[in-house]
C-alpha cells in the first residue's frame, strides 16, 4: 500500500471517529435534556394542581365569608326591627 493511499485511510478514519465521538455527545445531550424537561414538566404539572387547588380554596374562603356577611346583615335587621 502507499504512503498517500495509508495516510488517506487514517485521514478517513480520523475523521469518521471524530464524527461518531460528536455523535455520542450530541446523543447524550439530548438525552439529558430529555429527562430534565420530562422532570420539568413533572414540576409544572405538580404547580399547576396546587394553583388549582389554591384557586378553589379562595372560591370556599370567599363563599364562607359572603355567608358570614349575609348572616351579620340579618342579625343587624333583626336587632334594628326590635329596637
Amino acid at each position: 500500500m502507499k504512503p498517500k493511499s495509508l495516510l488517506t485511510l487514517f485521514a478517513l478514519a480520523g475523521i469518521l471517529i471524530g464524527w461518531g465521538i460528536t455523535w455520542a455527545n450530541q446523543n447524550a445531550k439530548i438525552h439529558a435534556n430529555s429527562i430534565g424537561i420530562d422532570t420539568l414538566t413533572d414540576r409544572v404539572e405538580n404547580v399547576s394542581s396546587q394553583t388549582t387547588e389554591s384557586d378553589k380554596a379562595i372560591v370556599r374562603m370567599e363563599t364562607k365569608i359572603e355567608y358570614i356577611i349575609k348572616g351579620v346583615d340579618e342579625i343587624k335587621a333583626e336587632v334594628k326591627g326590635r329596637k
